[in-house]
């Protein structure tokens, strides 16, 4: 009899929890969603490329068939098929031989070859689409499902694309040529774009009411404010003088020979 071992001897071993790692988005990421990937089978090959290399092998064998049909068909070992591709099938022999010469050889015993020419290239072409990942059956199944879908799009095409609009004329509908129907208006080129709106107007705050004044008023203490030595007429006639009293009393001068106008004040005084 052997000896019980103590339990107290037994290695107390606990199982670790998995880290789990928290991404921001659970939805679309394969590593946050391992489950995604798990449904369904998987492609082993595109269907772009299937249809791809079938579409580019119907044209290849279209282009020689008239001289390359004969002597395949007539082919009944791989090395027959091969030669005849190399002799009749140039220059696309190398896209079929000596890598689908088996392939080629038992679609041609298939007992659901075609008997014409364009459905023989046809069957051809799309058998070996997926070769040498899927079989022949499943490359011309997915060949005419996307011939199907092709089908099933509709045979018109969009000629002008138009947004709808809200234009400052007053216009609040659809864009003809992305400009305005009503006035013309073109469509600003700016990041504004983008959001559909229109850039928002800054807001004017007025304080309080100006009275009018006169403009020669303005112009005169603008020209005051840059150079206190320089007068102006209403007339427009500028003066500028080595001080402020000269100046006037050059303007008064003016204004008595010119205008004919007597001043018996003075407008301004100067400064003492």
């Amino acid at each position: 009899m052997k000896p019980k071992k103590n339990k107290s001897h037994k290695k107390n071993t606990k199982k670790q929890p998995k880290e789990v790692k928290k991404a921001l988005d659970t939805l679309s990421g394969s590593g946050a969603n391992p489950k995604k990937n798990n449904r369904g089978r998987k492609r082993k090959l595109p269907w772009s490329t299937v249809t791809g290399r079938a579409s580019n092998y119907q044209f290849q064998l279209g282009e020689v068939w008239h001289s390359l049909g004969t002597p395949l068909l007539a082919a009944k070992t791989e090395e027959e098929v091969t030669e005849a591709f190399n002799r009749f099938a140039q220059p696309y022999s190398g896209d079929f031989v000596p890598r689908l010469s088996s392939d080629i050889l038992s679609l041609l015993n298939d007992p659901d070859f075609p008997q014409r020419a364009l459905p023989r290239t046809k069957f051809l072409a799309r058998s070996l689409g997926g070769r040498s990942t899927l079989s022949f059956r499943r490359s011309r199944d997915i060949c005419e499902e996307a011939d199907r879908e092709e089908k099933r799009k509709s045979p018109h095409r969009i000629l002008r694309r138009e947004f709808f609009i809200v234009c400052s004329c007053g216009h609040n509908g659809p864009a003809l040529d992305n400009d305005c129907p009503r006035c013309g208006a073109q469509p600003q080129l700016s990041l504004d774009n983008w959001t559909g709106r229109a850039p928002a107007n800054p807001e004017i705050k007025i304080g309080r009411k100006i009275g009018k004044t006169d403009p020669s008023n303005l112009h005169q203490d603008a020209v005051r404010a840059i150079n206190p030595n320089t007068v102006q007429c209403e007339c427009g006639t500028t003066i500028s003088a080595s001080s402020r009293e000269i100046a006037l009393e050059v303007l008064a001068k003016h204004k008595r020979d010119e205008h004919g106008e007597i001043d018996n004040q003075r407008t301004e005084k100067a400064p003492e």
